[in-house]
């Protein structure tokens, strides 16, 4: 990128500007020029790729699901009731690694976070009576239907974390 100097001249004349103020522009215009010029020249630094070192001694991956429940307002006190006694199987399922729920401010809106060892084993625990128990109950409790996500996390993430 090229500043023109004699088109900045030109303005400066016809706005009567004097040379020391001009001068004073020139050499800022040139100091931006240069900052402008090593920007350009600058690429993206990218960090070379950091292998997982755990990756090797533990499963790479856990599953974090995430389930987002609006409940009727008449209903709250039982999907509480059911929902604890979800918790509760939940946690002492072998594969399950953490149950957390979070009811939204204001709402009758509960968010549940579930980590699991793989995906393997979540699925295979929505297929036990307890989790099928508790989809059977809160059915008829629900103002919308219930919207799960899951995300893949890294297991050395966990272990770390949680040693």
């Amino acid at each position: 990128m090229l500043v023109n100097f004699w088109l900045i001249k030109f303005i400066f004349l016809q706005h009567g500007i004097n040379k020391e103020d001009e001068e004073n522009w020139c050499s800022q215009i040139n100091r931006l020029q240069q900052l402008l010029d090593k920007l350009e020249c600058q690429g993206p630094k990218l960090e070379p790729l950091k292998e997982d070192t755990l990756a090797s001694t533990y499963k790479s991956n856990i599953l974090l699901v995430q389930r987002q429940m609006s409940v009727i307002d008449d209903e709250l006190d039982n999907f509480r009731k059911v929902l604890n006694s979800y918790i509760d199987a939940t946690l002492a399922h072998s594969d399950n690694l953490h149950v957390s729920v979070q009811k939204l401010p204001g709402k009758s809106c509960y968010i549940m976070f579930e980590f699991w060892q793989d995906r393997i084993s979540w699925m295979s625990y929505l297929q036990s009576n307890s989790s099928k128990d508790f989809q059977r109950c809160i059915i008829d409790m629900m103002e919308d239907a219930e919207i799960v996500s899951t995300m893949l996390l890294p297991a050395s993430w966990w272990i770390m974390t949680n040693n």
